[in-house]
């Protein structure tokens, strides 16, 4: 057998530049800014018996509550996975796993994502991670993973006398041409990359509505989602173009339940040999913000391994960001009236 230690933290400081107030009393500047350690995230890998069974967990602990990080300031399990190899490319997983849907799907925490912490995105359209089952192939140019979870955004990790939980079924496609599947393990091109195009197609089907019923702007996720998302990739070297398109019903933020849309749209390109310039804009339908657009610039202090991100993010459409749930504390924005927020994060992985 073998073991590997590995690491990732990520520690910022945000400045949330506000107007008006959280209780609505007029002339009051809710402006905060602070430093706080964000992501503190260990991780153990590496094979059992034989090299075509191989395993992978992570504990983490973060300063704020977000959509796929409900406990602040303690250390959780946040992924475990057993997979074995069958060979000719397929591959069988099992344990609490990313939900295959959308892009970052491929990702177990958020540190190979050019824009920092996590996609905005998959913040308000994740399926997230979920005990359940995987089969997946890959091939030269095609892969695809198909799974069965139990009931997607639900918070509840398993059941017990008291909780009946229903099941949800997922998959996920991509083909590409050109550029090999490890170089696509991070968002970020870099210098020497092969260039290529990525088309991904994600499905999803959660039966959880009709048993656990909820109304809309609770603190809780919505038990149901189900849908379609579709992205597209452009790898041009150290510029990277990416695409997101998704139809989901009951996604989160929505102010009530029903069918919702999102595109996101993210570039990026080095402007210098370790200097990283990006921009991101995310668009849902029927929400309070509609658009939360960010954009930065990544310095590689060493390589993907330790690097400073310097951002602006802006929402755009009324500014009442409690239409997204607990988007306040994961992304730097205020909870309330917000014009813009500044964070500059240091990121570690070891």
């Amino acid at each position: 057998m073998s073991i590997k230690f590995s690491g990732l933290i990520q520690t910022r400081f945000v400045a949330a530049s506000a107007y008006g107030s959280a209780s609505g009393a007029p002339g009051v500047d809710d402006t905060r800014w602070g430093f706080e350690n964000k992501t503190v995230m260990f991780a153990f890998s590496g094979h059992l018996y034989d090299p075509t069974l191989t395993y992978l967990t992570a504990v983490a602990y973060t300063s704020q509550t977000n959509r796929f990080f409900t406990v602040p300031g303690a250390y959780r399990l946040v992924y475990s996975r057993i997979r074995k190899d069958l060979g000719e490319g397929w591959a069988v997983g099992t344990g609490l796993l990313n939900v295959p849907w959308d892009l970052e799907s491929d990702y177990v925490g958020s540190s190979q994502l050019t824009v920092g912490d996590y996609s905005i995105f998959n913040y308000r359209f994740g399926a997230g991670k979920q005990p359940g089952a995987v089969l997946g192939w890959t091939g030269d140019w095609f892969r695809a993973a198909s799974g069965v979870f139990n009931q997607i955004n639900s918070i509840q990790p398993g059941w017990n006398a008291t909780t009946n939980l229903s099941f949800a079924v997922t998959g996920r496609a991509e083909i590409k041409w050109g550029v090999p599947w490890d170089q696509i393990t991070r968002t970020s091109g870099a210098p020497g990359d092969v260039p290529g195009v990525v088309l991904g197609l994600g499905l999803c089907m959660s039966n959880g509505r009709a048993q656990n019923p909820q109304p809309p702007e609770t603190s809780l996720a919505t038990p149901s989602a189900q849908g379609v998302t579709a992205d597209a990739r452009v790898l041009l070297g150290e510029t990277v173009f990416i695409a997101q398109y998704a139809y989901m019903r009951d996604a989160v933020g929505a102010p009530e339940l029903g069918w919702n849309q999102g595109i996101n749209l993210q570039a990026s390109t080095y402007v210098a040999p370790k200097v990283e310039a990006f921009a991101e804009a995310c668009w849902m339908s029927d929400v309070p913000v509609e658009w939360i657009a960010q954009a930065g610039v990544n310095f590689f202090i060493d390589g993907q391994r330790l690097k400073l991100i310097s951002k602006c993010v802006v929402p755009f459409g009324g500014g009442n960001i409690n239409g997204i749930r607990n988007i306040a504390g994961g992304l730097g924005l205020a909870s309330f009236d917000n014009n813009a927020s500044f964070v500059t994060e240091l990121q570690v992985m070891f």
